[in-house]
C-alpha cells in the first residue's frame, strides 16, 4: 500500500534511489509466515517396534509469525552477503502424530513442543540488473539467494506433552543447522525498497535428543530432521 501511494503520486519516468546499487550496505526489517515441518528417516524396526515404540508416525504442519532485522553487504554489482536475524513465534513446534505399540493394543498419540525460535541465516544473494516496469525506469529486480541458517530452539528444555496433558521427555534438540534457496523480487521506491520473497530451507541436524531404550519414541527412529517454508516482506532502505 506504501509503496502504490508513493508510485500513485511520482512523475512517469522517474527513477527512485539511483544511488541505492552503490552503497556498500544497507538495513532494513523483514516480517511474514513460515511453515515448518519434520521429515522422519524410520529404523529397520520400524514396521514390528518394541513394545512402547511408535509404529506409525505423521508430521503436523506448524505456522510461524516471523519478525527479523536484515543487513545486506555490497560485494558487487549483482552479488551480495545477507544476514537475516528472526524471531519465530508459534504455539507449538515439532508436533506430529504417532501411533504407539503397547503390549495389547496401539493408540494414536499426538505430540507437541512449547517453541520460540532464533534463525540466523546467512546467504549470497545473486540479483539482476534493474529493469523497467509499469512505466517507471529501472523500478523492479529479481534475484536468487542460497546459504545456511542456524537454529536455536529457546524453549528446547521445556517438557513435551502427549495428548494435550500427559508430560513426555522433550526428544528433540535445540540446535539445527540447514540449506537454504530462495527467490525474491525487489521493487524500488521513493523511500524505501520492498522485497517479497520466498525460501526453502532444508535441515541437515539430526534433532533426535537421545537414542535410547528409555525414550521409546524413538527407539524405531533413525533420524529427524526440520524442513521450513518463509514468506517474507523484507523492507529495506
Amino acid at each position: 500500500m506504501i509503496g502504490l501511494t508513493q508510485m500513485a503520486f511520482a512523475q512517469k519516468g522517474e527513477k527512485f534511489q539511483p544511488d541505492h546499487d552503490k552503497l556498500p550496505y544497507y538495513l532494513g526489517m523483514s516480517m511474514g509466515m513460515s511453515n515448518s515441518y519434520l521429515s522422519f528417516k524410520r529404523g529397520n524396526d520400524f514396521l514390528v517396534p518394541p513394545t512402547g515404540a511408535a509404529n506409525m508416525i505423521q508430521p503436523v504442519q506448524t505456522m510461524y509469525l516471523n519478525l527479523g532485522l536484515t543487513g545486506t553487504l555490497r560485494l558487487t554489482d549483482h552479488l551480495a552477503l545477507r544476514t537475516n536475524p528472526t524471531l519465530l513465534i508459534s504455539g507449538n513446534r515439532n508436533t506430529f502424530d504417532y501411533t504407539e505399540n503397547t503390549a495389547s493394543n496401539t493408540s494414536k498419540q499426538s505430540y507437541a513442543i512449547p517453541s520460540v525460535i532464533i534463525d540466523v541465516p546467512i546467504g549470497i544473494k545473486i540479483q539482476s540488473d534493474r529493469y523497467n516496469a509499469f512505466k517507471y525506469d529501472e523500478l523492479m529486480r529479481h534475484y536468487l539467494i542460497t546459504g545456511v541458517k542456524f537454529g536455536f530452539d529457546l524453549g528446547a528444555e521445556k517438557s513435551a506433552t502427549v495428548n494435550t496433558n500427559q508430560a513426555y521427555p522433550n526428544i528433540i534438540k535445540g540446535n539445527d543447522m540447514a540449506l537454504e534457496l530462495g527467490v525474491g523480487l525487489s521493487f524500488f521506491l521513493r523511500y524505501a525498497t520492498i522485497s517479497p520473497e520466498v525460501k526453502f530451507s532444508y535441515g541437515l541436524t539430526d534433532l533426535r535428543k537421545v537414542s535410547d531404550p528409555r525414550y521409546p519414541l524413538v527407539t524405531s527412529l533413525d533420524k529427524i530432521n526440520s524442513n521450513f517454508i518463509y514468506f517474507t516482506l523484507h523492507i529495506e532502505n
